[in-house]
């Protein structure tokens, strides 16, 4: 359990922290899964293939950077790429992504095809990219593709990119990156297009600029010769002249229209007879089908085909699964022999599916013949993907048999891994399946789409389902690890901080006290939550407590650790301990800049360069400071979330800095953005607000703090003395003969009198001394 639960907390580790998701928590690199193979294969050659010299010698030859190939389906497009790739003068390596509806989504869309070149290019440089793209959020257009162009530009030879059935994906982001892929495509590669439909791309420009190729249906018409030639290899049969030109135009050169009425032909004792039936109308396609080739199957080979021609794509272990039996591998081998529309997806022969009009046309039967056992071989099938492992087609089918229970069960234990991987909008596809209606009657969606909005920084959605999972009776540990909804909404409250600190502050002692398995990572995220309230709240002392347990706990983890010790750094820079600030900060940013910790670009890694640029600014090292915060800051604009206190801290320590660095234009800026902040959020925010009242008198022209009022006593004259050396606190109490934590409570109470918060302001600032 801790390990799922290791994937299940990473984004929600950053106190307050509600911005989009962009890292795994987990100590190790989180890994993708193996991708869908299937889709990495371009279609192997077949008998049946009628040979196209003049296409396949035209696109040998073009050298424009986009080959888009559009027409309706079955006119042979992609077999026409495929005979491309095999022809013997073509020597480029071809990378081939066969698209599908899951690759609306742009994480899944980018992984396979950076994986598909990985394949065919042994040069190309993958690890980066993959890297970028395992977070909750790639920065697709300033990080993935950039990356992407890079390695192609570096390749030492050419190669040619297909993306077939482009018209599978209508997400308007997908083809913006495709768009953004083409504009910047090195010389060297050659993308193409397969597709249904006129992708969204600037299509009239670039044939204005000669920089597409385009074969549509007129190209790709199959004439009398070829389909005498189609006939001939798929069924053996020599139509007569008449004949032929009549199955020509009934198709209207359609290739798909032709292969399956030369299979027909096969078994037909009249073919003239037989053409003068044939029409192109997509019914009577499906009424063929059934007449003509299922029913003149074994009753054995017709109930596989009917019962499997609910799976997508199948292998034999999954129809033994589906259908009951133990003779799959015995059925495909012959279905495939016997070319009963068959199309193996992968260079193994492990998975198939249907040809596409052939599948309807055996789903129409199932529902004709055995309509009620349609939910069961949907059960049958979210069974088997669950164990193997599919969440999204185990979903799939449990959508399709009706278990609403077991679509929320399938979502809650696997919504993370899938968020973790950068694939948040498959999370909420999944969820919009549910409906608004359905989430809100089951609590256990409820909480998962609560965390997906909360992670997604949708402020609206989350105050929309978390009321629903507090209010849950529902006991028990979650599928993610969580102990209990009750802990779920307590995490959510006190992680995001949505209603101000005072109610944070609450929900995250309340989740310290719910979450109580110290090798739990949720047990990590509340004591870490918990130390940021208790920061923010000034209360130092309590909030290292709390950052040093989350932190040395055995269900700490990276992100986890990193936010812990950037709090204890900041809270060793307001105690003045400038030594010990360092150490902390630069473990943190260790954590962040490990090359397999993907937290590089993760907002949450914002509180590790606040803490560097801090210890910065507390040695004087100004320019330092300025780039360490302006650095999180642009981190937190692009992912600002739902909380406003990490990017609040960043504020109060830059504009100090910026004051110091002679820019008091841009501090009166920020702290008017910080002072908006605070006003949005003011419960529990007295802490916060006095820090923003210290920095505007001093940008006011009021000496730091304003005058001091309260003079300091002599053994506080002595501390701030020592504080203006290169000692540590360590040093200055042996120096003194006393504790650490006496010179920390007398460095405490000189920068209350002093009315400043950092070592470096302190020692700058003139005290009032006993009898001035």
């Amino acid at each position: 359990m801790r390990g799922e639960a290791e994937r299940l907390v990473s984004q929600a580790v950053a106190p307050a922290e509600s911005v989009r998701p962009a890292v795994a928590l987990t100590s190790r690199r989180r890994r993708f899964g193996p991708p869908i193979e299937a889709k990495l294969h371009s279609p192997t050659a077949r008998r049946e293939w009628v040979p196209r010299p003049e296409l396949v010698g035209h696109l040998t030859s073009v050298t424009a950077r986009l080959v888009l190939v559009d027409a309706p389906a079955g006119f042979g497009k992609t077999t026409l790429v495929a005979q491309w790739h095999l022809s013997p003068a073509e020597r480029r390596p071809f990378a081939w992504v066969s698209l599908d509806s899951g690759d609306h989504d742009p994480g899944r869309l980018w992984w396979h095809v950076v994986s598909a070149l990985d394949r065919a290019c042994p040069e190309f440089g993958a690890g980066n990219i993959l890297g970028a793209l395992q977070v909750q959020a790639p920065d697709f257009a300033g990080t993935v593709l950039p990356l992407l162009v890079n390695e192609l530009a570096a390749l030492p030879e050419p190669v040619v990119l297909v993306l077939d059935d482009c018209h599978a994906i209508n997400e308007g982001s997908s083809y913006d990156q495709i768009g953004f892929l083409l504009l910047h495509l090195p010389s060297a590669v050659q993308l193409v297009l397969i597709t249904r439909v006129d992708p969204p791309l600037p299509l009239a420009r670039l044939r204005g600029t000669g920089d597409m190729v385009e074969i549509r249906a007129g190209e790709l018409h199959i004439g009398s010769a070829q389909a005498a030639e189609l006939v001939a290899r798929a069924a053996g049969v020599e139509l007569s002249e008449p004949d032929l030109a009549d199955l020509v135009d009934r198709t209207e050169g359609w290739a798909a229209g032709l292969y399956l009425a030369a299979l027909s032909l096969r078994w037909h004792p009249s073919p003239g007879s037989f053409i003068r039936q044939f029409t192109g109308d997509s019914r009577f396609v499906l009424d063929f089908l059934t007449e003509e080739v299922f029913s003149r199957q074994p009753a054995e080979i017709q109930q596989f085909l009917a019962r499997t021609a609910i799976l997508g794509r199948f292998c034999a272990p999954l129809c033994d699964a589906v259908t009951g039996s133990a003779n799959s591998s015995k059925i495909i081998n012959i279905l495939e022999r016997e070319n009963l529309f068959v199309v193996p997806l992968d260079d193994s022969r492990q998975w198939f599916r249907y040809h596409h009009l052939f599948a309807q046309a055996l789903r129409r039967q199932l529902d004709r013949t055995e309509p009620d056992i349609v939910p069961a071989l949907h059960e049958r099938a979210s069974g088997w993907h669950r164990q193997s492992g599919s969440a999204g087609e185990a979903i799939s089918h449990a959508r399709a048999a009706g278990d609403v229970t077991g679509v929320i069960d399938l979502i809650a234990g696997n919504w993370y891994a899938c968020v973790d991987s950068g694939q948040a909008a498959t999370v909420q596809g999944w969820l919009a399946s549910l409906g608004g209606s359905t989430i809100s009657a089951h609590p256990l969606a409820a909480h998962c789409a609560a965390w997906v909005a909360a992670l997604a920084g949708d402020r609206d959605s989350l105050r929309r389902w978390l009321p629903i999972v507090e209010m849950a009776q529902r006991d028990g540990v979650l599928p993610d690890g969580i102990r209990s909804l009750r802990s779920s909404a307590a995490l959510l409250q006190g992680t995001f901080g949505f209603d101000g600190l005072g109610a944070m502050r609450e929900a995250a002692a309340r989740a310290v006290a719910l979450e109580t398995d110290p090798a739990s990572p949720w047990h990590a995220l509340a004591l870490s939550s918990y130390a940021a309230t208790l920061y923010w709240s000034g209360e130092l002392e309590a909030a290292a407590a709390q950052a040093r347990a989350a932190t040395s706990g055995s269900g700490s983890i990276a992100l986890i650790r990193m936010v812990g010790l950037s709090i204890l750094s900041l809270i060793a820079i307001d105690q003045g301990d400038l030594d010990e600030a360092e150490q902390w900060a630069r473990t943190a940013r260790d954590i962040v800049t490990a090359a397999d910790s993907g937290l590089g670009g993760a907002p949450q890694s914002s509180l590790a360069f606040a803490a560097a640029g801090a210890v910065s600014a507390g040695r004087g090292r100004l320019t330092e400071a300025r780039e360490e915060l302006e650095h999180a800051l642009q981190m937190r604009r692009r992912h600002p979330g739902i909380s406003s206190w990490p990017t609040l801290e960043v504020l109060l320590r830059l504009a100090p800095v910026l004051l110091d660095t002679g820019e008091r234009s841009s501090a009166v800026t920020l702290l008017a953005e910080a002072r908006l902040l605070l006003a949005s959020s003011p419960d529990g925010a007295g802490a916060q607000l006095a820090r923003l009242g210290q920095v505007e008198r001093r940008v006011a022209g009021e000496p730091r703090g304003g005058p001091a009022i309260e003079p300091l006593t002599e053994r506080e004259v002595t501390v701030l003395r020592l504080l203006g050396g290169s000692m540590s606190m360590r040093e200055i109490a042996q120096e003194l003969y006393l504790s650490q934590n006496t010179v920390k409570s007398h460095t405490r109470a000189i920068y209350r009198k002093l009315g400043v918060s950092t070592r470096h302001d302190a020692i700058n600032t003139p005290p009032i001394t006993p009898g001035e």
